[in-house]
This record gives C-alpha cells, structure tokens and sequence, in this order.
C-alpha cells in the first residue's frame, strides 16, 4: 500500500477531537479523524449538555479566572448553532433549553443571590414568581429563580452536527497502540493531535513525550431517575461552593424523560456506592423540590472519568484548556465541553507557529472501517426500580 500523507491526524472524536476536526477541514487541511470505541463516547457524552456561562462559580469565589474565561464562551456557542461561528451547528439548533438557579431562602440565599448578580448581571435576571416556569412552580419550590443565559444542548444531536458533514473522513482504529497503527496503514502525517481526555498522558507516557506533563482526575458518579414528571434545568444552590445538585432532561429511546443529574451529589469515587448517589439525590430534592413524587421511578448511576490537564489546585479545575506538545504531536484537554472553541483557537495558534499549511486535497480513507455514534448514558444504563 503506498504512503498516506496527511496534514494532520487527530486521535478521539469527542467534542474536543470533532471541533477541530471541523475546523482544520474547512480551512482546507487534509485531515483523519480516528476513534478507538465510537462518535461520542467518553467525557462528551456524559456531559450534562450545559454552556457554562460561568455564573455557577462566582458565588463559589472563583470568579477572577475561571468564571472571566467561560464567559464568553455562550455566545461563540451560539454563533456556530446560528451557522455563523467557526463550525456549523445549526442541524442542532432546536435542541436549545436555558438553565435556571433554584437558590434557597434565608440569609444564605440571599447574600448569594446578590454575589451572582453583581459578578455577571449581564447574564442573569432574577423572575418573579409569576414569571416561574410551570415545571419549577410544580416542584414545590420556595426560593429565588434566577433565569440564566445558558444553553443547555442535546449532545447526541450536536455530534451529529458536527460529524456527518465530514463522515468519510471520521475512520474507526483499533486497539492497536496509535503510532503503531499509523505505521501499519503506512499514513505519515505531518502533524498529530490527540484528544482523548482519559488516554492521553498514557500515550504520551509510553512514547517518552511526557516530561513536564501533568494530568488530574476528578471523577464523578453521575445520578439518573425515570419517568421524569416534566422537563427541568436547574442548579440547586446554597451555602456550598458548588451546586447542591444540576439537573437537565433527555429523552430516552422508549420516548420516557430522563433527570441527568450532576453538581456535588454526583462529586464522589466512580467505585461509591451507587445507592449513595440515590439517596444524596432525594434529600436534595427533599429540601429544593418537595413536591416531585419519586415513588415511581427508576434510577441509575454513570460512572464519569473526568481527567484534565493539571490546575494550580487540586480542589479546582483549570480555567483554560490545556496542550502539552512533543516533537510533532499535541496532547490536548478542553476540560469542559464549553471550553472547545478556545481549545481549537489554540490548536490553530500552534499550527500557525509551526508552518503547517492546508495542503487543500483530500486522502480517500475508505480502506479503514467507518466510525460509528456512541449510545447516550440514559441508553445504556442498567435502571433500579426505587423501592
């Protein structure tokens, strides 16, 4: 077989992988996207969807850098779903729903309210209760409702957006180590990009590219209860650093909503006890919403490994995506799905240094096997009947 020859390479076609794949191909690079598993999987798929504008950290006192970088990131989100922005997202348009802050009463509450709204006011508005949604009027909820300028996405809906234009490009590897991989299918690319979020430093490691490189783990146990009642997105809020808990909905294949739900109840060892999930979930709601009846639902738990690049602290992630470069090859972090558009001006920036122009042809890579999408975790989830 003669030589393949790139101009690029990417490793994972997660969010992180697909963004830039996007982009590097409208410029007019000759550009592979490899995934080992499928479309999706990983950390992007198990992201609950939302755009963080950054609001849910100023009242945590976070807000000088983390919440000034994810700030701006909304409206570029919102540019690519008007097929305006860097990619084309508008196939996913309609999936669009708004987060809202549930935050509790009382002193707390109130002093937490002003921080928010003080430190972003351009992105927040409190409601009066007779501008409550219907659904948070039904939860039973006693508290301020702060509406937040947040879009909250359905990701399956997205990854197609962002992989079909491109499909024949998006080829499926195996589990033979990367490098090696390329070297069978002779493909000798002029530059190589990884994005894959848990396998990264491993590769790195075992190709000696991983001398200053520093990775964390925060994991996460992720809850999930069906039938929802309604369709709910939300941050439930108190005196704690992060949120009680963040819930969105999905709909699962059999057509019944699903509560994926995040924040400090879902903060805990994926090895935890599943039912310590369940039960820090109904005591949340006991306090927040206590007039959504769960006496007949099921629930389920993900397990999330969430691996970023290394922060100054270990209790907090970092405020930008992180690139860790060696010879020809980036290794890359986005750390939050909103974070992918900067992710990708940063790729660029690199390439722009190192002289690596679009080549504007394209390798028939129909030889290798296609990509296919990964299931959503409400899909493939093992539910418990709660008793």
């Amino acid at each position: 077989m003669a030589d393949k020859t790139p101009d690029i390479v990417i490793f994972g076609a997660g969010i992180a992988g697909l963004w830039i794949f996007n982009r590097l191909k409208h410029m007019g690079y000759d550009v592979l996207l490899l995934e080992r598993e499928s479309i999706g999987c990983g950390q992007t798929i198990t992201s609950q969807g939302i755009i963080h504008s950054g609001l849910k950290y100023a009242f945590a006192g976070k807000l000088n850098k983390l919440a000034k970088s994810i700030s701006a990131m909304p409206d570029l989100w919102r540019l690519a779903l008007d097929g305006k922005g860097s990619v084309n997202l508008s196939a996913a348009k309609k999936s669009i729903y708004s987060q809202y802050m549930l935050i509790e009463p009382g002193v707390i509450g109130s002093l937490i309210k002003l921080i928010t709204i003080k430190a972003l006011s351009e992105n927040v508005r409190e409601l009066s209760q007779k501008e409550w949604p219907k659904e948070i009027k039904q939860t039973g909820f006693k508290g301020s409702v702060i509406y937040m300028n947040e879009p909250v996405l359905d990701i399956s809906k997205i990854l197609h957006a962002l992989a079909e234009p491109y499909k024949n490009f998006i080829r499926k590897t195996d589990d033979t180590p990367p490098m090696e991989f390329l070297e069978k299918h002779n493909i000798k690319a002029k530059h190589i990009i990884f994005t894959g979020a848990k396998s990264n430093h491993n590769i790195a490691k075992n190709l000696n590219h991983n001398a200053g490189l520093k990775t964390q783990a925060r994991p996460l146990l992720m809850g999930m209860i069906k039938p929802a009642p309604y369709p709910l997105y939300a941050h439930l809020v108190g005196a704690s650093e992060k949120p009680v808990a963040t819930i969105t909905t999905h709909k699962t294949n059999d057509g019944k909503l699903a509560w994926y739900i995040g924040g400090n109840v879902a903060e805990r060892k994926k090895e935890a006890d599943p039912k310590d999930v369940y039960k820090a979930i109904k005591k949340s709601f006991a306090k927040y919403l206590p007039d959504v009846d769960l006496s007949n639902v099921e629930w389920a738990v993900v397990p999330v490994d969430r691996i970023e690049g290394k922060s100054g602290s270990k209790d907090w992630m970092p405020d930008t995506p992180t690139i860790h470069e060696a010879e020809n090859i980036m290794y890359c972090w986005p750390t939050k799905l909103t974070f992918a558009p900067m992710l990708s001006d940063k790729i660029l920036q690199r390439l722009e240094e190192k002289e690596i122009k679009p080549s504007n042809t394209e390798t028939d890579w129909s030889f290798l096997p296609e990509a296919t999408y990964t299931l959503a975790p409400w899909d493939k989830a093992q539910w418990i009947k709660d008793n």
